[in-house]
């Protein structure tokens, strides 16, 4: 099954619709949906979110899974972008989390935070919202939604190649029927205050392109969520 998606898209802040599984192909770029207007977004430069003093922080976890934590935006700011021209960076998440529906694998919630070119500083912030109710037959949605939905960040680079880990790295998989199975190549790390910070490519040595992440735990996270 295949769905599309639609974004309204503000100067930082994306309101996010539920989509299904988007087309295979043969360029490295981040999976597709039918109908989804991916870009539109126009973040803004800001200064990386901090520490409000929190000290548990754990060590880099490669191919570390990542979840909401509050029914809340989740900001991504851009740490590092190692220097890149180009590429595609992905923010999936599983829009179906905690909801009675079939064919789960083939439903799932994808945005462009911003460009793997953008100035570093910049920061999006990312309202995940329920799907349609026709998508859940008519479920309701639960009171505490987004809360606990999984997310997959996925960061593609244009080198001309075909996909694989070299061009493709992702945190953990949100167990999606996406059009390429990339390398969970990408660090995780767990900070205070529900943050982590991601760096893609950490287990192939690829660009040093990183984000850093607010509203977010992972089963791995040493920190109370």
């Amino acid at each position: 099954m295949k769905f599309g998606a639609a974004l309204l898209c503000s100067a930082t802040f994306l309101l996010l619709t539920a989509c299904g599984g988007g087309g295979g192909g043969g360029s490295s770029a981040g999976p597709s949906q039918p109908g989804a207007d991916n870009g539109g977004s126009n973040p803004s430069a800001t200064s990386a979110p901090g520490d409000s003093g929190g000290t548990c922080q754990s060590h880099a976890i490669v191919g570390g899974d990542l979840f909401v934590v509050d029914a809340a935006p989740v900001r991504v700011t851009l740490l590092a972008n190692g220097g890149l021209s180009g590429g595609t960076f992905s923010f999936l998440y599983d829009s179906v989390f905690g909801f009675n529906t079939n064919n789960q694998q083939d439903k799932w919630g994808q945005a462009t935070p911003f460009a793997p070119t953008a100035p570093v500083g910049t920061s999006t912030d990312v309202q995940i919202q329920p799907p349609p109710p026709d998508l859940v037959h008519g479920d309701p949605v639960p009171a505490s939604f987004p809360r606990g939905v999984p997310i997959e960040l996925w960061l593609s680079l244009d080198d001309g190649n075909q996909p694989g880990p070299a061009n493709i790295s992702s945190t953990a998989s949100i167990n999606k029927d996406l059009p390429r199975d990339p390398s969970h190549s990408a660090s995780v790390t767990y900070g205070a205050n529900h943050t982590a910070t991601v760096t893609f490519f950490a287990g192939v040595g690829g660009p040093p392109f990183t984000v850093e992440l607010t509203n977010v735990s992972g089963k791995a996270s040493p920190c109370p969520s």
